[in-house]
């Protein structure tokens, strides 16, 4: 049990990494703190946790905030991260969200905070609207 979550937390870490990297240079329209979250950037970086059998569409982002980047951090002039779970459900509102990993809880807490006020068209399996469970990393920088 300890070694697959010690992958799972590896592959999480990767993740993170990837997107560490690639963040600042996949586009030139990143979010900024307490403004609309570009939807191209939550499409490149959200990945869905669900099987890909149980829906024929994916979930769609429509609208949300970024998270505010949290007030200790800024004047210790700390960056960091955070990945969060969520699922979208049928209504395209945001539930169960769960922080995954973060290198504070503070960021762990913002990007909570943020994802729950999001919608999105959600998934669909043969026509239906179904419950799908999503993966996002968020990258805090001051």
């Amino acid at each position: 049990m300890s070694k697959r979550l010690g992958r799972r937390g590896l592959a999480i870490l990767l993740l993170v990494a990837t997107t560490l990297f690639f963040c600042g240079c996949a586009s030139n329209e990143l979010a900024t703190e307490g403004s609309p979250m570009p939807e191209k950037q939550v499409a490149t970086y959200i990945q869905p946790v669900t099987s890909s059998s149980a829906y024929d569409t994916p979930p769609r982002f429509l609208r949300g905030y970024a998270p505010f980047f949290p007030t200790r951090e800024a004047t210790t002039h700390h960056w960091g991260y955070a990945v969060v779970e969520f699922n979208v459900t049928a209504d395209g509102r945001t539930s169960d969200v769960r922080p995954i990993l973060a290198t504070a809880y503070s960021f762990a807490e913002k990007a909570v905070l943020a994802v729950q006020q999001w919608r999105f068209t959600p998934a669909r399996k043969n026509g239906q609207p179904v419950v799908v469970r999503m993966r996002l990393p968020f990258t805090f920088r001051s």
